[in-house]
């Protein structure tokens, strides 16, 4: 089971920790609690520098393998320090479901970490994520700025919507057969 919790924002390590700790003195198995961040390129003084940065600020994970969501300790977590709340569906419940489900196992399949991903754009055509952890979201681009190398996408999460900005490699799209032909010439 999945679960998504909104804690205060610049304290997600924290809370991310602090949970864990509970989890495991109350004898759970099996859990894992990330705060998912994304590889960002930075230039800093005429370098650029690769680091982490929040992929969704102000929110963390928490990875199950428990049968019954009735056996999970929400209301201890609730009183964690930092933690404001946990995201709960219409029907009460707490487990993610559908995209958001979709959302967090792919986080948790790249292990927390995004990783910047490779990618193909040509003014006037569709963007193409070829290779890397974004690849398959094509469809959820929104802005593309070539120059900062960065792309931004839309996701959703519950009832949020976030546009969560990433940094990507543009590959190279020049070939042969983008070349004139200089045969003719």
């Amino acid at each position: 089971m999945y679960f998504c919790l909104s804690v205060m924002t610049s304290k997600e390590e924290e809370a991310r920790l602090k949970v864990s700790n509970l989890l495991r003195t109350d004898g759970f198995e099996s859990f894992l609690v990330w705060f998912p961040m994304k590889e960002v390129t930075e230039r800093r003084l005429g370098h650029c520098e690769v680091t982490g940065k929040p992929l969704l600020p102000g929110y963390i994970f928490i990875f199950w393998e428990g049968d019954r969501e009735i056996d999970f300790p929400f209301h201890k977590i609730r009183r964690v320090p930092g933690v404001i709340r946990i995201l709960e569906y219409d029907d009460g419940t707490h487990n993610l479901k559908g995209k958001d489900m979709e959302y967090a196992k792919w986080i948790h399949m790249h292990d927390g970490f995004i990783r910047q991903s490779k990618v193909i754009y040509r003014p006037g055509q569709k963007l193409h994520i070829t290779e890397g952890p974004l690849k398959g979201f094509d469809g959820n681009v929104i802005k593309v700025d070539k120059h900062h190398k960065r792309i931004t996408l839309m996701f959703e999460l519950g009832e949020i919507r976030n546009e969560v900005s990433f940094t990507v490699e543009f590959l190279n799209t020049s070939s042969t057969t983008d070349a004139p032909d200089k045969s003719r010439f």
